[in-house]
């Protein structure tokens, strides 16, 4: 097997740094509620969960943050893998602090990410999102101990969803 050139892998790197830098900017977008943001990074075909379509999508997250206060998201670390030239998957580690019923929930969430190369940036083209835990931070002490440790305002705790 021979060696990628230097372009190759000059490329990829690039790549790699752009992908990455998309999921910082979905952060900052969905704090600040940047929904024109957030509809430029995803692809046209884009899907959350069972939800379809750049716009869909946008809508749901729309209609999810609507119900928040202030929240604060964190990357806190992402792999990528390459398909091809204009696919990848990756995870991103992160945690956020959301406003919800004036409560401050902390929660520890993965993405699961397919990347695609549309109009020659790097978007969105699937996400799933996994909680580990979302717990209010007076509850924080229990969130990896408890086998419900995830625990929404107004809802019943639950388990953590399976990674």
């Amino acid at each position: 097997m021979t060696a990628p050139d230097a372009e190759t892998r000059i490329r990829r790197i690039e790549d790699r740094l752009e992908i990455q830098d998309l999921a910082v900017r979905y952060f900052i977008a969905i704090d600040d509620s940047d929904y024109a943001g957030l509809l430029a990074m995803y692809t046209d075909k884009a899907k959350l969960g069972e939800t379809a379509g750049r716009q869909e999508v946008v809508d749901l997250l729309r209609a999810i943050r609507s119900a928040y206060g202030r929240t604060i998201h964190t990357s806190q670390g992402h792999t990528v893998r390459f398909v091809d030239d204009d696919h990848a998957t990756g995870i991103v580690l992160s945690h956020a602090e959301l406003d919800i019923a004036e409560q401050t929930i902390h929660a520890a969430i993965r993405y699961y990410d397919d990347y695609e190369r549309e109009e020659r940036a790097w978007r969105f083209a699937n996400r799933a999102v996994k909680f580990a835990y979302a717990v209010p931070v007076s509850e924080l002490g229990e969130s990896l101990t408890s086998d419900l440790p995830v625990r929404w305002p107004g809802t019943e705790p639950a388990p953590a969803d399976e990674n």
